[in-house]
C-alpha cells in the first residue's frame, strides 16, 4: 500500500515538475518576447519623437514665411501707392499742360511764332521766347522725371513681386513637407500603439506564468514531503522484514545491473545542500563502486528523460556543454564531455565542486552564477550512458568523494 501511495506521489510529482519546468520556460520566452518587444517600442518612440521635431520644425518654417510674406504685401503696397501718387501727378500736370494749351488756343489758336513776333519790342521779343522755352521744357523735365521715377517704383515692385512669389513657392513646399511629415507621424504612432500592446500582452502572459508557477510550488513541496514520508515508511518496513529493494537499470557500464539502494528522506539536509532530483531518490549505481574498467567515483540517480534536475548549492558554472549530437537513449560509448555528454559543473565554496552528467539539455550557461536549488537542467543519457539517469559526482579540492555524505 505505502509503494503504492509513494508510486502515485512520484507519478503526480513528475507531472508537476514537468508542468514547472514548462512554466519556467514559458517565462523565459515571455520574458525574451517583452524584453524585444520594450526595445522595439524604445526605437520607435525615438522615431516618434524625432519626427515630431521635424514637424515642429517645418511649422515654425512656415510661420516665418507667413510672417515675410506678410512684410513683402506691405511693401508692394507701399509700391503700389508710391506708383498710383506718381501716375496722380503725372495727371495733374498733363491736365495743366492741357489747360495751358486750351487757354492759347481760346485766346486765337496762335503758335509759339505768333507769340514771340507779337513782341512789342527787342526786350519784350527775348522775354516771351524765352518764357515759351520755360513752359515747354518744364513741362518736359516734370513730366520726364515723373515717369522716370514711376518706372523706378515700378521695377521695385516687379522685383518685391517676384520675391513674394518665390516664397510663397517655398511656403507651399514646406506645407507639403509638413503634411507628408504628420501623415508619417501618424503611421509611426499607430506602430507605436501596437507595439505597446504586444509589450503590455507579453507582462500580462508573464505575470500570468509567474502567479500558476508561484501556485504550483506549494503543491509540489508538500507532495515531495509525502513522497518523502513514503518512501521513507516503506524503508523502514523493508529493513524491518529483512528485504531489500532491487532495481534493475542501466548503468554507465557496457552492460545492465541491478543495484540495491537507500533513498534519501529529504530534499534539503538542513547545511546548506539540496537533492538534485527532488522526488528521484533511487541510486541505480553508489560511490565507488567496482566496474570493469574503474571505481564509479560518483552516485547515479534514477530518474525519467526530461526529469529537472537542481542545483546542490549556490556557485558559478565553471563549465556547460550542452551541444552533444546523440539522441537521449544513449550510445553507450559516446566521449562528448569526457564522457559526462550534456553536463553542468559548478565550482561552490570552500574547494566544493558538484558534477551533474548525461544531461538531455542543459538550462545554465558557462560563468553564470547559480543560486541552491535553481533549475540548471534535465535528465536525459548523452555521453557515456546506456540509459536515463543522473551521474551526480562531487569532488572536493579536485578529489571524488560520496556525495551521499552531504546529506
Amino acid at each position: 500500500m505505502i509503494g503504492s501511495i509513494a508510486s502515485t506521489a512520484a507519478a503526480t510529482i513528475s507531472e508537476l515538475e514537468a508542468r514547472q519546468a514548462e512554466l519556467e520556460a514559458q517565462q523565459a520566452e515571455y520574458q525574451a518576447q517583452l524584453n524585444k518587444s520594450n526595445s522595439a517600442v524604445a526605437e520607435k518612440q525615438e522615431e516618434v519623437d524625432a519626427l515630431v521635431g521635424q514637424v515642429e520644425s517645418v511649422t515654425a518654417e512656415i510661420q516665418v514665411c507667413y510672417q515675410k510674406i506678410s512684410i513683402y504685401d506691405q511693401n508692394i503696397a507701399e509700391k503700389q501707392k508710391a506708383i498710383d501718387a506718381a501716375n496722380n501727378e503725372i495727371a495733374e500736370n498733363m491736365n495743366t499742360l492741357r489747360q495751358r494749351i486750351k487757354t492759347i488756343y481760346i485766346s486765337g489758336d496762335v503758335s509759339a511764332l505768333e507769340i514771340v513776333m507779337g513782341a512789342k519790342d527787342f526786350n519784350d521779343f527775348l522775354d516771351k521766347l524765352q518764357l515759351v522755352q520755360y513752359v515747354s521744357n518744364h513741362d518736359a523735365e516734370l513730366i520726364n522725371g515723373i515717369k522716370k521715377k514711376l518706372d523706378t517704383i515700378s521695377e521695385e515692385k516687379k522685383a518685391l513681386e517676384k520675391d513674394k512669389a518665390s516664397l510663397e513657392e517655398e511656403q507651399t513646399t514646406l506645407t507639403k513637407k509638413q503634411d507628408e511629415l504628420n501623415s508619417l507621424l501618424e503611421e509611426n504612432k499607430e506602430t507605436l500603439a501596437s507595439l505597446q500592446s504586444e509589450a503590455q500582452n507579453a507582462q500580462m502572459q508573464l505575470e500570468i506564468s509567474e502567479e500558476e508557477l508561484s501556485k504550483l510550488k506549494p503543491e509540489l513541496q508538500e507532495l515531495v514531503r509525502q513522497s518523502q514520508a513514503a518512501a521513507a515508511a516503506q524503508q523502514s518496513a523493508a529493513s524491518s522484514s529483512g528485504d531489500t529493494e532491487e532495481i534493475s537499470y542501466s548503468d554507465n557500464s557496457s552492460g545492465s545491473a541491478s543495484y540495491s539502494s537507500d533513498a534519501p528522506t529529504h530534499v534539503d539536509s538542513g547545511g546548506g545542500w539540496t537533492w538534485p532530483t527532488p522526488g528521484c531518490y533511487y541510486l541505480t549505481s553508489t560511490f565507488g563502486e567496482a566496474r570493469s574498467y574503474e571505481s564509479h567515483g560518483a552516485v547515479d540517480i534514477g530518474a525519467s528523460i526530461g526529469t529537472p534536475i537542481y542545483a546542490a548549492n549556490s556557485g558559478t558554472v565553471i563549465s556547460s556543454s550542452n551541444d552533444c549530437s546523440h539522441s537521449s537513449a544513449g550510445v553507450g560509448g559516446c566521449n562528448h564531455g569526457g564522457g559526462y555528454g550534456n553536463h553542468v559543473w559548478i565550482q561552490h565554496d570552500n574547494g566544493y565542486q558538484t558534477i551533474y552528467g548525461h544531461m538531455i539539455s542543459t538550462a545554465v550557461s558557462t560563468g553564470e552564477y547559480v543560486s541552491n536549488g535553481q533549475l540548471i537542467g534535465y535528465v536525459g543519457s548523452t555521453g557515456w550512458s546506456t540509459g536515463p539517469h543522473l551521474h551526480f559526482e562531487l569532488r572536493i579540492n579536485g578529489v571524488k568523494s560520496d556525495p551521499m555524505a552531504l546529506f
